[in-house]
């Protein structure tokens, strides 16, 4: 098979299962927020940065190790990074263990502001007990590394529809059965253990044991040390805006903003999903066997993440209160105008792939140094647009903190001669198209949507 071919055929697996997700995603999020109210979800967001936080802070990219080694391949090697990821696991988990306790003493507890998340009796023990997917992923199967590195999505899509489905369920009967925010925390716990299960049986690959090959570690660590500054850095540079916001607002403004972000989310993380998935191995590859037509192969490779990044951000920016008052009550009526200032992450989200291209080439060191600026930008910018209009200003400086890192990628990239400074303005036209789309739905099919929200209701 060609590499073409196989590039498609990741793509396409990779697409189709982000789809179902996303569908899926899309009926839990209207259920539950039907039979939960937005503070549930405040927990949720806040806890989830939380443990996202201690996953960064101690990341050293073993994903991406496997992927980028020579010895990706070697069996032995695989088993040192499950050993390795194992460890780290366990570790994490009594870090957010010690975490929670403290949130209990009176000392610590006074020092959180009274009206945020932080300060609500049930976060410490929603947050411990969301954080055993801590030692859950840590136990999973290398061979997902593994087979991302061959560009075969097949078993791993798989692998994702089925721990995606099997949650939902979970969750939308235990919240009509028993609504609290538990039902949420009991169905993303399920679907850890079934994911650890699925690893280990369906994916093709050598069986995991415990090994310590201390060249392999060596290898890991040495490769991991600039990824782990660019992890911490994008753990302030993508979940402090939750953080920060969890400490200056209350559980329920939290939980609003958790809605806007995860509308905008579904798009960006199927982005995310084909980057992460693909970008550094269809790069990797052409950097290894024919460097001199990496612009030409990255361009082409970036055509359908642009059209869809761009395409999406004009058409939410334009019809953002549209679709948050059609999918949700009026609780929710807020998170429209959050979702339209959201949009413009998505629309600088294609400049940051080519930073793929430096890890392939081991400068894991520019990645890294990019990622500090972007964590930099972001709290600046939040802070900035807090001080000066709340919530809606903080909003906005999340939105806005993504330009300057986009900009440092691309002169780091156009003095590498990886881009052309015409290529990157094809996101115009695009943007345009979407948000003459989303004019149009707000001004011609109103009616028949509201119509749709009285069935939904």
């Amino acid at each position: 098979m060609t590499f073409r071919q196989r590039v498609l055929r990741a793509g396409v697996w990779t697409v189709a299962s982000y789809s179902v997700e996303l569908s899926t995603r899309f009926l839990n999020s209207l259920i539950l927020t039907r039979l939960l109210f937005p503070d549930a979800f405040g927990l949720i967001s806040a806890g989830g940065a939380l443990m996202v936080g201690l996953q960064l802070l101690s990341d050293f990219g073993v994903h991406t190790v496997i992927i980028q080694s020579p010895h990706g391949e070697d069996s032995q090697f695989l088993r040192s990074a499950w050993t390795f990821q194992c460890y780290r696991g366990v570790l994490l988990w009594l870090l957010l263990v010690i975490a929670c306790a403290l949130l209990y003493l009176p000392a610590i507890h006074s020092l959180v502001p009274a009206a945020s998340v932080f300060a609500n009796p049930s976060f410490p023990a929603v947050t411990l007990v969301m954080g055993l997917n801590l030692v859950l992923g840590g136990f999973e199967s290398t061979t997902i590394a593994l087979n991302m590195r061959r560009l075969n999505f097949r078993p791993i899509a798989l692998l994702d529809l089925s721990t995606r489905l099997v949650p939902v369920l979970i969750m939308i009967v235990w919240a009509y059965a028993f609504p609290s925010v538990w039902s949420i925390v009991g169905g993303g716990l399920a679907g850890g253990v079934l994911r650890l299960l699925l690893s280990h049986l369906i994916l093709p690959g050598p069986r995991m044991s415990f090994s310590r090959q201390s060249e392999h570690i060596k290898e890991i660590v040495t490769f991991g040390k600039w990824i782990n500054l660019s992890s911490v850095a994008t753990f302030i540079g993508s979940q402090s805006d939750v953080i920060i916001l969890g400490l200056l607002l209350s559980s329920q403004t939290l939980g609003i903003y958790y809605i806007a972000k995860t509308l905008s989310d579904a798009i960006e993380s199927l982005l995310d999903r084909v980057n992460g998935a693909m970008t550094l191995s269809v790069l990797g590859e052409v950097i290894r066997k024919n460097p001199e037509n990496l612009k030409d192969r990255y361009y082409r490779f970036r055509m359908p993440i642009e059209l869809v990044s761009a395409g999406s951000a004009g058409l939410l920016f334009a019809a953002g209160d549209l679709i948050v008052n059609v999918l949700y009550d009026s609780r929710y009526a807020d998170a429209g105008l959050m979702l339209r200032i959201l949009s413009f992450g998505l629309l600088i989200y294609p400049f940051q792939l080519i930073r793929s291209a430096f890890t392939a080439v081991a400068r894991t060191d520019v990645v890294a140094w990019v990622s500090v600026l972007q964590a930099v930008s972001l709290v600046a910018c939040l802070s900035i647009g807090y001080y000066i209009c709340g919530a809606l200003g903080a909003v906005t400086g999340v939105a806005g903190s993504r330009l300057f890192p986009s900009l440092a990628m691309l002169v780091l990239a156009h003095g590498a001669k990886w881009i052309s400074p015409l290529r990157e303005l094809r996101w115009i036209p695009t943007y345009a198209f979407g948000f003459i789309l989303g004019r149009v739905a707000t001004h011609v099919v109103p009616y028949s949507l509201l119509s749709i929200r009285q069935l939904l209701h």
